[in-house]
Formats: structure tokens, C-alpha cells, sequence
């Protein structure tokens, strides 16, 4: 059988709250990641000069919503059918998420089944976001022309990063992004997200701290915001003595100790994480800590954290892994921690949670069936002329070899002492040529057969895999349609075949589902 995989650009979107990150990211047929482009522009500038040069037309785009009153929270429910879940979710969650969820759009995604007490439950990932702040993306996408696939907050970013970095599954890790105002802690375990804090402190808090009026020993000084955004970049937590004047301006010990009192707060935010997760999972302890963001490169945040913490603590590429095109960005790889979030919602390839609202979800969904359908039978089409291409080209080179071969006969026909060696060679000649007669007579027309196909293939079906062994075809594939439509869908598709190329054609198995959302599969056999 042929496993077939198309090939497609996603595009992840992360408006912060100082710059906007975009990514361009082409997922190949072996599923490998390629970075084709990245930007990244002050968000003054706008998404127009961010997504300048991408290509957009044909790509999934997946943007982030990152506010103030955007949540995913970790639930356990009881076992129950799929329509049944989201009300047990509202129940659930309406004590344990801070805002209304009457004006919210609720998405989620079933982890794991387990058994508490010798009862089935259901852990479920539960992502929470008012409509206002998701409509208020979807149109800042659409003032650029972007249709977006699918919105996702930034710990799934994070946690679909974290499978493609590919973290011991052994260990609990946090990833935290330190953007300008807000800092993301995302807790996974075998690339799964645990938990997830947000956290109102960046690095705009360590540039606010530094920026001032002092009198010192040595005379008055003053450090405006700009100043101390550079003094930041370029030293971070400076080393050294009084003696040791920073930017020729102020002492290094008079900087460190304007610099603390902010690195400690943000200590003691992660720290009051990790014991609240330590709680909540019966003594899970994190391992070791990954930094992402703009002020993942502040100098000496990383040692500090690490020796205040105990663990180990590095700043994360998320280029890992990841074969990056030349020319994507001139600086990537010195500020691909920037990026980690733009690039896990790329990566997440418009799949599972999805905070757009259910009528966009489903107008999606049918444009990138159908187009997926289209591509499916394209690749099949390439793969087999290609293949009967070199049938052909084998055939040729059989039939110089067969006239080589008569020639050498004709010239040693007369040497010959016995005419049945002759007529003997000769009977094997014609059983050559018949051969390849009948090659060429039974070789089916590849490119007519699934020009055929994709005419009469409809919209609720999805092709999945194709075979052909001895003139005989394997379709295999998906119905999408309502449950009470799946049986007459598949036979006016299996009609439809009757009525072309195909001698017979026959059911070899369905399975319809007794469920909406449980996948219906069939697999059907055509003889030419």
C-alpha cells in the first residue's frame, strides 16, 4: 500500500505586546519540518510588514490569543459520550476559570482515560477564551487577508514545541517564555501540557527598574527607558565591583541591586508554580526549566535561575531538530528563542484544541478536505505515471535487446549445424515479443483512471490509501458525512465506480461508527 502524506506551508502568528513573530514553516511529504521564512517587527509596525514575503496563498495559518483572561486548565470528568462532554466541562470548570463562560469559546481535547476508585475518567485539556478577544484576531487577521485555520493559546504552542524537540519523556520540564510584559510557564511530561500559569511580569519590568534618577558617590546620574533598554541587552546582570563602571556611567554592584528586586520577583513566580503544580500532581517535581522569549537572552538570567532553583536552567532553540532555509532570517539562529511560540503554532498544523468559533472551524474544515482529496490523487497520479514510465522505459530497452539478438541469430544461422537449435531460439524470440505485447495491452491508462477518480471521488469522501496488485485496484478511505448518510454515501461512490473503467467492483469492508465523531472507514476493490 502507499502511505501518502501531501505537502503543506503553515504560517504561526504571535502578536505580543510589543512585537509580532511570524513563521513560515513547510511540513514535507517524511513529515520533517522545514523553516522556509521568519519576521519579526514591533508591533507598531503592524502584521502587513510582518507577513511581507510569505507565502500565503495555500497556506494554513494558525494564530495565537494571548489576553489577560485567556486560560487552558486541566480537568477530570467522568467517562460519557462526545455530545454529552462539553456541558461536564462548563460544570466543571466554572469554579476553576476567573471569568464568564457564557461569552466564551470552549475548546478541548481528551489526554487519557484513566480509573480513579475503580471509575473511568477522562482527563481533558480545556482551552477558555471570551469571544471579544477571539474576534478581535480573527479581524486583525482578516485586515491582511488571512483566513485563519486555527487559534490556540500559548502554552499548546509550547506543548507541541516540546514534541517536536523531542524532551525525555521521563522528565518534567517547564518551558517559559518571558515576553515584554508577560511571562508564560508551561509545565509538560511526556509532551503533554500539566499546567500552565501566566504570569503579569517581563522584561519591561527589568528596563522600568533600571530607568531613573540616582545620587551616587561618585555624583548624579539619571538612565533613561531607552538607556536601560540597551544597558539591559548588552550586560544583563552585570559582575564586578563599584570600580566597575557600566556603560562608563554607573557601578556594576548599584546596578545589580537596581536589577534584583525584579529577577526575584519572577523567581518567586515560577517557584510559587512549580510548588502549586508539586500539589496539584501528588509530588511531581520539575526537572529541569527551558527559557524562551525576547528576555530569554538577558545575560546571566539563566545562572541565576538555575542556582536559585537547584535545577538545571538553559535558554531553548527551538530551531532544534529543524532544517532551516537559507536565507529564512538573517538572525535566527542567535534569536530563535523568539520564535517558539509562532513556530509551535505552526507545528501544531491547525490540529486539536481550536478556540475559532464552531461556524469558521467547519467552513475550514470543508476547504482543506476537498483540497486534501485533490492533492491525494495528484500525488497517487505522479507516483504511478512515474512508475509506468519506467515499465516503459525497460520495455524498450527489452526490444533493442530482442533486435540485437535477432540480428546475431541471422548472422549465425547459417553455421548453425541443427535447424532446431534455430527454430528453438526463434520460438523463445516470439515468446519474448508476446510478452511484451501483453504488457503493453494490459498496462492500465493511469493518468485516464484517476482523472476518472477525481471526477466522481464527492465531497463527503476521503481517500486515505491506494494499491494495485495483478490489474486489481485497494481503495481505501474515509466518509465525512452525518452518521445517518454514511451508508448511502458509499454506495452512490461505489455506483459511481461501476459506471467507469472498472470490470467489478466489490465492498471488502466499512465501518460506519455508531458515533458523529467516530471515524467511519471503508475499503473497496476494483478490477480493470
Amino acid at each position: 500500500m502507499i502511505r501518502l502524506r501531501q505537502k503543506n506551508i503553515y504560517i504561526g502568528i504571535d502578536i505580543g505586546s510589543s512585537s509580532i513573530k511570524v513563521v513560515e514553516v513547510e511540513i514535507g511529504l517524511t513529515g520533517e519540518p522545514i523553516l522556509r521564512k521568519a519576521s519579526t517587527v514591533k508591533k507598531s509596525e503592524g502584521l502587513k510588514k510582518a507577513i511581507s514575503g510569505m507565502r500565503l496563498k495555500g497556506a494554513r495559518v494558525v494564530g495565537v490569543v494571548d489576553c489577560q483572561k485567556t486560560c487552558v486548565r486541566q480537568l477530570t470528568i467522568p467517562v460519557m459520550p462526545d455530545k454529552e462532554i462539553i456541558e461536564a466541562i462548563k460544570w466543571e470548570a466554572k469554579d476553576k476559570i476567573p471569568f464568564s463562560l457564557e461569552k466564551s469559546i470552549i475548546s478541548y481535547n481528551v489526554q487519557q482515560e484513566t480509573e480513579e476508585a475503580g471509575v473511568k475518567k477522562l482527563k481533558v485539556a480545556v482551552a477558555v477564551s471570551p469571544v471579544e478577544t477571539v474576534n478581535k484576531v480573527i479581524d486583525l487577521l482578516r485586515e491582511v487577508g488571512i483566513e485563519p485555520v486555527s487559534l490556540i493559546e500559548p502554552p499548546l504552542a509550547l506543548e507541541y514545541l516540546s514534541r517536536h524537540l523531542n524532551l525525555n519523556k521521563d522528565q518534567t520540564v517547564a518551558l517559559i517564555d518571558i515576553g515584554c510584559e508577560f511571562t508564560t510557564i508551561a509545565i509538560v511530561r511526556n509532551n503533554i501540557l500539566k499546567f500552565y500559569r501566566k504570569v503579569t511580569l517581563g522584561g519591561s519590568a527589568i528596563t522600568k527598574a533600571m530607568t531613573g534618577q540616582w545620587s551616587l558617590d561618585k555624583g548624579r546620574i539619571e538612565i533613561s527607558e531607552e538607556e536601560a533598554e540597551k544597558i539591559k541587552q548588552k550586560y544583563g546582570i552585570p559582575k564586578g565591583t563599584d570600580e566597575v563602571l557600566i556603560d562608563e556611567k554607573i557601578p556594576a554592584t548599584h546596578l545589580r541591586s537596581l536589577i534584583r528586586p525584579a529577577v526575584e520577583r519572577l523567581l518567586n513566580e515560577i517557584e510559587r508554580s512549580f510548588e502549586y503544580y508539586r500539589e496539584e500532581s501528588s509530588g511531581d517535581k520539575v526537572n529541569s526549566v527551558i527559557l524562551f522569549g525576547g528576555t530569554a537572552q538577558f545575560k546571566g538570567l539563566d545562572e541565576f535561575l538555575q542556582e536559585e532553583l537547584g535545577i538545571s536552567v538553559s535558554v531553548g532553540n527551538p530551531l532544534q531538530r529543524m532544517n532551516v532555509a537559507k536565507g529564512a532570517f538573517k538572525y535566527i539562529e542567535t534569536i530563535s528563542h523568539m520564535f517558539a511560540i509562532a513556530l509551535g503554532a505552526a507545528l501544531s498544523e491547525g490540529q486539536g484544541i481550536n478556540l475559532l468559533p464552531k461556524e469558521l472551524k467547519e467552513k475550514t474544515k470543508r476547504t482543506f478536505e476537498r483540497a486534501g482529496v485533490e492533492a491525494v490523487v495528484a500525488a497517487v497520479v505522479v507516483t504511478l505515471i512515474l512508475t509506468f514510465i519506467g515499465m516503459r522505459l525497460q520495455i524498450v530497452n527489452y526490444n533493442k535487446k530482442i533486435n540485437s539478438g535477432n540480428l546475431e541469430l541471422k548472422a549465425i544461422v547459417p553455421q548453425l549445424e541443427l535447424a532446431s537449435d534455430y527454430e528453438r531460439i526463434q520460438g523463445e524470440i516470439s515468446k519474448r515479443e508476446y510478452l511484451i505485447k501483453w504488457i503493453l495491452s494490459n498496462t492500465p491508462l493511469w493518468k485516464e483512471v484517476f482523472k476518472e477518480l477525481s471526477n466522481i471521488v464527492p465531497k463527503d469522501i476521503v481517500l486515505t490509501e491506494m494499491g494495485m496488485k495483478d490489474n486489481v485496484l485497494v481503495i481505501k478511505g474515509r466518509i465525512l458525512s452525518a452518521l445517518q448518510n454514511r451508508e448511502e454515501v458509499l454506495s452512490n461512490f461505489i455506483s459511481a465506480l461501476e459506471g467507469t473503467m472498472f470490470k467489478h467492483v466489490s465492498l471488502l469492508s466499512a465501518k460506519m461508527g455508531d458515533q458523529e465523531k467516530e471515524k467511519s472507514e471503508f475499503e473497496i476493490k476494483c478490477e480493470f
